[in-house]
């Protein structure tokens, strides 16, 4: 029974080793990285556990994006929760979310935006990605809930989209964190502002907006 128990602990700690190292590979390289010989090397293995745990390199890759994707859930609930927690008002909200994002590994920021690619270029990923939008939009109508917004399922996404938005451009070309931390915060605000207007102010803003441009009034 001892050596049975062993030889399970060993087995999964084996596997285990596998996905972790397809997901580091898939953020220093892309979905295209995860080969077999690469990720037995990774994980310091033997070649031949790759196939022995998993049918395909097919199967090994998606139990990484599961992985990776359940990871950054986990992790995104518990920056909302740290951010709620002790803030007084939506604005110290916003303002302890944005650091915190701020502060998140580059390498798993990548890895995310990597899973969204492949998703867009191979079908298989995609309800994996779809189920993790999902996820992180099911956080930020939460968050948006207990804050009083107003339609708060569609403010979700737009909250969700503009936080990615964000995220590739700064991977894309790094700023500051004082700029990052101020151009996020800015843009989440205006999109609290919206969610949180009364009908009748919405409506003035729109009519506003559906004039000329050499007939708006300046607000300067």
């Amino acid at each position: 029974m001892v050596t049975s128990t062993f030889s399970q602990d060993r087995s999964r700690a084996r596997r285990d080793a596998l996905v972790r190292a397809a997901v580091a590979l898939l953020a220093e390289g892309g979905v295209r990285a995860i080969t077999h010989r690469a990720v037995a090397t990774r994980a310091d293995v033997p070649l031949a556990a790759t196939t022995y745990y998993f049918e395909s390199i097919q199967h090994l890759t998606e139990e990484a994006l599961r992985v990776h994707v359940e990871e950054r859930i986990a992790e995104l609930q518990s920056l909302a929760a740290a951010a709620a927690s002790g803030s007084r008002s939506a604005d110290e909200v916003a303002q302890r979310f944005v650091s915190a994002l701020l502060a998140r590994d580059r390498a798993a920021t990548i890895a995310q935006f990597e899973v969204y690619l492949e998703a867009a270029r191979n079908p298989a990923f995609q309800q994996t990605v779809a189920e993790a939008l999902d996820a992180f939009e099911d956080l930020a109508r939460a968050t948006l809930v207990a804050l009083d917004a107003r339609q708060p399922a569609h403010a979700a996404s737009a909250f969700v989209a503009v936080i990615n938005g964000f995220a590739l451009n700064s991977l894309a070309r790094p700023r500051p964190a004082e700029i990052e931390s101020a151009a996020l915060l800015d843009a989440m605000r205006a999109l609290f502002i919206r969610y949180v207007m009364d009908d009748d102010e919405l409506a003035r803003w729109h009519d506003r907006l559906r004039k000329p441009l050499d007939q708006l009034e300046s607000h300067s």
